[in-house]
């Protein structure tokens, strides 16, 4: 099978029969909503904003700042090794050693208390020894725990950079704005975000519009206008990824292949192709305005690999380089 053939993955993609049924159950909602002739319906506001809400997801979740983060100086610090000490607890001793009461503290009894307290402040300044001690060690293991972090990142891996997304990077937000995606690294230094997309049938298929009385008319989305929605999630979606990856990675480029479900005009079934491919540098991040540009025209800027007008949407593309890792 060629480079342009469908991508039979597994673990990347639902299985085939699940997909179709989906397909299938969207399509009967559609008729459900609208009846054959596609007429539209009248809803709640509320429902107009949820709508609008998800599309502005869908295509502007690219629009985030590029923040590059620095770990080859987190992994080339020298690790701390905490020496636990008894400074404190040393010095009351001394004091306690070096009491020698006066006649007048002895005739009246009270260097027997003057004892008692720095009895007392030796006990104090073992707890303050273990204290510090611990406080000191907290600290070492999150400066060392940062090395060994950063340390893994170079390595590429994937189960540090998976459970580290939360913490140092804002993806998880964007999660649902593809169906699903994995990361592998194909070759030694080489990060690839594999992305599917959604399919025409995950995505809002209607239009709003606003009407008096907080009401709204829906009607079914012309077929441009979805071709252009599906272009636009696609492209956002890959640009976030792209830029978050390259921020929290030590690396100078990450790449990222998205595949989508398209239909065979031949046999009418649906097939996995691959359908975008994207490499970005620091150096394209660093000048690109991810936070003010549409991301059809943002992802073409930025050099990426794709087939896709507004009359037809998507068609299969060829993978440059090596071939994109099976998942």
């Amino acid at each position: 099978m060629g480079e342009t053939g469908p991508d039979q993955s597994i673990e990347l993609t639902m299985d085939r029969i699940e997909r179709e049924a989906k397909r299938a159950a969207r399509a009967k909602e559609l008729q459900e909503r609208f009846g054959a002739a596609g007429e539209g319906r009248m809803g709640p506001a509320a429902e107009a904003d949820a709508l609008a809400q998800r599309i502005a997801q869908l295509t502007g979740c690219h629009r985030i700042p590029y923040r590059p983060r620095d770990w080859a100086s987190v992994a080339a610090k020298p690790r701390i090794q905490v020496v636990r000490t008894n400074d404190r607890e040393m010095e009351a001793r001394r004091a306690l050693n070096a009491y020698r009461p006066g006649w007048l503290e002895q005739l009246f009894g009270s260097d027997r208390e003057k004892r008692r307290q720095l009895a007392a402040r030796v006990a104090e300044a073992v707890t303050q020894d273990e204290q510090a001690y611990r406080e000191a060690w907290r600290e070492a293991q999150k400066h060392n725990g940062e090395i060994d972090f950063a340390c893994k990142l170079a390595e590429l891996d994937m189960r540090t950079i998976n459970e580290g997304l939360s913490e140092h990077t804002t993806l998880p937000a964007a999660y649902d704005a593809v169906d699903r995606f994995r990361f592998c690294s194909p070759a030694k230094g080489r990060f690839q975000i594999q992305i599917e997309a959604h399919d025409l049938a995950g995505l809002p298929c209607e239009e709003a519009e606003r009407q008096p009385g907080g009401r709204a008319v829906f009607r079914p989305m012309p077929r441009g206008r979805l071709h252009q929605l599906h272009g636009a999630n696609v492209c956002a979606s890959a640009l976030r990824f792209a830029v978050e990856m390259l921020g929290f990675l030590p690396l100078d480029e990450v790449e990222v292949v998205t595949h989508c479900d398209l239909r065979n005009p031949n046999t009418g079934l649906f097939e996995r192709h691959p359908i975008l491919q994207m490499k970005l540098t620091h150096a394209v991040a660093a000048r690109t305005p991810f936070e003010k540009a549409e991301p059809i025209a943002l992802a073409a800027q930025v050099g990426a690999r794709m087939n896709w007008t507004l009359q037809a949407g998507f068609s299969p593309i060829s993978l440059d380089g090596l071939e994109v890792d099976a998942a």
